[in-house]
């Protein structure tokens, strides 16, 4: 195993049982039985090298997510999962990192999920990209500010944020985009 992936592993080891402001280099570096200069060799700090970690980081079954509900509650089980790690990134500076591993993983099934809407193929496909980014947006946000604030986490909770969204919403965005497409220039 590679120096690096040795490290990441240990900390997120580490990071089952201690917060991860408390994780110094030296007590990664031992556990590792490394050098501290070697740690130095490849990453500038701890949240550097979580970066790595949220990299290499895989939600399953994501790729059998067939709407954004079920999104949600593959998210959801990520969490159940990982919660000491989750909790861990979430109660320190290492969050913003949380956050873009959810929007990472939120973008790419959502983007799939739009290029399977009926008209697909009549946008573009930034055009797509943007519809998905919108929700990916949104969805990573609500899912890691439901994890960061309510003290009492639940699946029926977190799906509770986002009553208001339907499935079909997907194909209605991509429906009103190429109706907007479509309008004429000076009604703006």
């Amino acid at each position: 195993m590679k120096t690096e992936h040795k490290l990441a592993e240990t900390l997120r080891e580490m990071m089952q049982e201690t917060p991860l402001d408390e994780i110094s280099v030296v007590t990664l570096t031992k556990k590792c039985r490394i050098y501290r200069q070697t740690f130095y060799y490849h990453f500038h700090d701890i949240y550097d090298l979580l970066t790595l970690v949220y990299l290499d980081e895989r939600i399953k079954n994501l790729s059998y997510v067939k709407s954004l509900k079920d999104l949600v509650v593959v998210i959801y089980r990520y969490y159940e999962a990982n919660t000491a790690f989750v909790e861990a990134s979430l109660n320190s500076a290492g969050k913003d990192l949380f956050q873009e591993f959810i929007y990472n993983n939120c973008y790419t099934t959502i983007l799939r999920l739009v290029n399977e809407t009926k008209d697909n193929k009549r946008i573009l496909s930034n055009d797509r990209k943007s519809i998905a980014r919108f929700y990916a947006l949104a969805y990573a946000h609500s899912i890691v500010y439901y994890l960061s604030v309510f003290k009492n986490k639940s699946l029926d909770g977190l799906l509770a944020s986002f009553c208001f969204v339907k499935d079909s919403d997907l194909q209605k965005a991509v429906s009103n985009y190429i109706e907007f497409k479509g309008m004429p220039n000076d009604r703006f």
